[in-house]
């Protein structure tokens, strides 16, 4: 885990102003690995059999509160970043103190059979907060999903971005075989440590990959936030590039995902995206998608002979249940009348 934390440490995160909390929040992981890991070896050789039998699982469940709270701040973080706030953080963690002031002074003032009671009662407060977490990150996740279908692909989206989803379930499994130390067995508290120190090296290689993946994930999360804007020169040669595409109807190739387009142009993603923005008025992929159903709308005039499922094929749509959705969409009407109108 020392190890996991040094490696978080150095590894550089994006300049872009739009990645601040995301390098807040890495700094703040790096730290808690340090610190777990620094703990975990302070207790190398540490026996606590023969002492107050409930410290070990007083301590467990304290260090389970913080640590759902870390990972699940540090996934919204990637996702819905402009709800990890500094007065979000303080509420939860004042809750998290007072149960523990609670767990603490039961321990203190109470006999074991009553402490029991309480001891029961914060692992169902912590269950509810695992409940809480689980559906403040499912909220994020739709929302989250809106926003980048702005800019991609179905399918790049689930390639590129499906590990943030799978860490925060792989987090949510271990947050719940966490429990399993109140317990208080050795041969439980080993295999679970062990676990806990896989799973923060996960959790740091998809912060890693967040970094990797910032210039496709950031444009979509903040659409209006002013991008570094290309030399006068370059920003002239890619209007170029772009109107040629453009006149030679690349949007029809069905083949091609927003991230080729953007090579094929010599343009980033994010200055695609920003051409769109700033100059069209909306975003590419609603762009491209509309001048795919006004060539549908061409083909049906010109070539009445044509099957919708060919015209779908040739403006660009592999899916022709999708197709027939966004012609209702940008179209106004349905396929069927529209054809019958001609």
């Amino acid at each position: 885990m020392l190890i996991t934390g040094l490696i978080l440490a150095f590894v550089k995160t994006p300049a872009d102003g739009r990645a601040v909390k995301y390098r807040k929040a890495k700094r703040t992981l790096t730290g808690a690995v340090i610190l777990l890991g620094v703990f975990n070896l302070l207790q190398v050789g540490y026996d606590n059999r023969g002492t107050v039998s409930f410290l070990g699982p007083c301590l467990a469940l304290a260090v389970s509160y913080l640590q759902a709270m870390l990972f699940t701040m540090a996934i919204m973080v990637l996702i819905r970043p402009e709800q990890v706030t500094w007065r979000n953080i303080v509420i939860q963690m004042g809750a998290i103190v007072a149960v523990e002031a609670l767990l603490v002074g039961g321990f203190c003032l109470l006999d074991e059979h009553a402490f029991l009671y309480v001891y029961e009662l914060c692992i169902i407060i912590y269950l509810l907060q695992l409940a809480f977490y689980t559906q403040w990150f499912l909220k994020g996740r739709r929302v989250f999903l809106q926003q980048v279908s702005q800019y991609y692909e179905e399918d790049e989206i689930e390639r590129g971005l499906r590990w943030i989803f799978v860490i925060f379930w792989f987090a949510l499994v271990v947050g719940l075989l966490s429990l399993l130390m109140v317990f208080n067995n050795r041969m439980v508290d080993l295999c679970l440590t062990v676990a806990l120190a896989i799973f923060y090296a996960l959790f740091a290689a998809s912060f890693i990959n967040y970094g990797l993946s910032a210039p496709i994930i950031l444009p979509a999360i903040y659409p209006n936030m002013e991008r570094p804007k290309a030399a006068k020169a370059q920003q002239d040669e890619n209007l170029t590039k772009l109107e040629v595409w453009i006149k030679n109807k690349g949007y029809l190739n069905n083949d091609q995902a927003v991230k080729e387009i953007a090579m094929q142009l010599d343009m980033t993603t994010d200055q695609l995206h920003q051409y769109f923005h700033d100059v069209v008025g909306e975003e590419f992929r609603t762009w491209r998608v509309r001048r795919r159903i006004d060539e549908a709308k061409l083909l049906m005039k010109q070539h009445p002979g044509l099957t919708t499922t060919e015209i779908a094929k040739m403006c660009g749509f592999n899916d022709r249940s999708f197709f027939y959705q966004q012609f209702r969409r940008f179209g106004g009407t349905s396929v069927t009348d529209y054809r019958r109108s001609l």
